[in-house]
Order: C-alpha cells, then sequence, then structure tokens
C-alpha cells in the first residue's frame, strides 16, 4: 500500500486531508484484518540495556531492503 503525500494541483487541502485519513483508514483495515503481516519490534528494558549489534542487522535488514 502506497502513501501518496504529495498535493494535487487540482486538490484542495481539506481534499488532501480527506484522501490522507482514507489512506491511513485503508491502511489500519488491512493491518486488522491480516495481523500476521505486522512487522514486530522488539522491546528491551529501558535500564540501560542494549540489543547486541548482530540484532540491529537481523531486524533492520528486512524492514529497510524489502
Amino acid at each position: 500500500m502506497e502513501l501518496h503525500l504529495r498535493r494535487r494541483r487540482d486538490e484542495t487541502y481539506e481534499e488532501l486531508c480527506a484522501r490522507i485519513v482514507a489512506e491511513t483508514s485503508a491502511y489500519l483495515t488491512e493491518c486488522l484484518q491480516h495481523p500476521e503481516l505486522a512487522v514486530h519490534i522488539p522491546m528491551i528494558p529501558a535500564d540501560g540495556s542494549r540489543f547486541p549489534p548482530s540484532f540491529s542487522m537481523s531486524f533492520w535488514d528486512p524492514v529497510l531492503l524489502d
């Protein structure tokens, strides 16, 4: 699903806002209908712990390279 934020020359500000809301709604509906497609974002306690460097590559490569 693509999100086109460029304002079309013949599109008013109100139409742009309505289009953004409609695209966001469609995206959220798709995500709710297919939760298996969601990207899992791992958590780590905020007490100064850090993910190992190898984890960074294994997480970000699929996100950024797909």
